[in-house]
């Protein structure tokens, strides 16, 4: 997975979360929000039907959903590896270290998420100079439903502000929210958001080092 600015028209972005949005004494003191940019989603969306079809014992194939926390290390590895081996797909990620403030942590807890969607989105434009077209897939789980299309708006405004900063004409969006269950571009970047989430949480680098050539853009914040 070179590390590269590639001039294709149409992108389209997968976006997961590891860690928690919460602020008590039990939540984690890391959140990771990743993303799997592709011009071809197809190819990503193929590797958890290959994982199923090469790797997965017949008493785990019935899960719906793989999921980075509950799979195997070798799954975990499996995985990530063949993620690498897509030479479109490239990794962006945005890591935040929570503060533990009670007095702010309402407020926090509101706008971590579409702070650090926001910090991430920019990350992308800026990969991707030559957009028309953007299609952001985002995990349906951190909105509440009232939210989601509050946050589709703030989503598609940032993206034209940042283009005018950079002086460029901003292409066509589309967002959606799934679930994971029905997204396999959004299982692969979870697998994605907990290899890094568990370099920082854990302290353990080994899924982190099989993707970090592929990882173009990467913030790490401190609340």
């Amino acid at each position: 997975m070179p590390l590269r600015l590639i001039s294709v028209s149409r992108c389209f972005v997968f976006v997961d979360e590891s860690g928690d949005l919460g602020f008590t004494k039990h939540s984690s003191r890391f959140v990771t929000l990743a993303a799997v940019l592709t011009h071809y989603p197809e190819r990503l969306e193929r590797i958890p039907h290959r994982i199923r079809r090469r790797r997965l014992k017949k008493s785990i194939k019935r899960v719906g959903e793989l999921k980075f926390h509950n799979s195997s290390p070798a799954i975990r590895k499996a995985v990530l590896e063949m993620l690498m081996d897509l030479e479109d797909s490239r990794i962006a990620s945005v890591t935040v270290e929570k503060a533990h403030g009670v007095d702010c942590q309402k407020r926090q807890r509101k706008w971590l998420y579409p702070d650090m969607a926001g910090q991430l989105i920019s990350e992308v434009l800026r990969l991707e100079p030559n957009l028309r077209e953007l299609h952001l897939v985002f995990d349906h789980r951190p909105f509440e439903s009232s939210l989601g299309s509050i946050f589709d708006e703030y989503i598609r405004t940032m993206i034209g502000d940042e283009c005018r900063r950079m002086g460029r004409i901003a292409p066509d969006v589309s967002v959606s929210r799934l679930d994971s269950l029905n997204s396999r571009g959004l299982q692969v970047a979870d697998f994605v958001a907990g290899a890094i989430n568990r370099r920082h949480e854990s302290g353990d680098p080994s899924y982190y080092d099989i993707i970090h050539d592929g990882i173009s853009a990467e913030k790490t914040m401190l609340l």
